[in-house]
């Protein structure tokens, strides 16, 4: 069975920012290699992992997206890990019925989510995004 995971931070965060990637997986028994699809902008990841892995007729692919953290050495990086560590302890203490973190009332019936997007972006459209990914990481545009 395909599907697909989507990192969903609040709309406030500056993570919305950043470039976003599309790992594709096996799932449902298949077995072939993994592979990262990036960067995008958020809206162009989550529509071609919604075309791929929801659209794919053996149902074998799961699509996870998430941003891309901008470390520029391994300080940024450690720091990184450490706050997530310190999170998760934190979450941890304050446990709940989750899945994956996410609260979650199991009395509830659940419906399948519709994707978002009717059809992915063209190829014009993802290469136009990655222009603009781009130069807000080389920061260009304020220059």
């Amino acid at each position: 069975m395909g599907g697909v995971i989507i990192y969903e931070p609040e709309e406030d965060s500056d993570v919305n920012e950043f470039p976003w990637t599309v790992t594709f997986e096996p799932s449902g028994g298949d077995d072939w290699d993994s592979f990262i699809c990036g960067p995008y902008e958020r809206d162009h990841a989550v529509a071609l992992a919604e075309a791929v892995a929801l659209d794919d007729a053996e149902g074998g692919v799961l699509a996870i997206v998430k941003p891309m953290l901008p470390a520029l050495s391994a300080e940024d990086v450690s720091a990184t890990i450490d706050e997530l560590r310190e999170a998760a302890l934190e979450e941890e203490a304050d446990a709940e019925e989750t899945v994956n973190g996410t609260p979650v009332d199991f009395d509830e019936d659940l419906e399948e989510e519709e994707a978002e997007f009717d059809e992915p972006p063209s190829p014009e459209e993802i290469r136009e995004g990655m222009a603009r990914t781009y130069r807000r990481l080389l920061d260009l545009d304020s220059e």
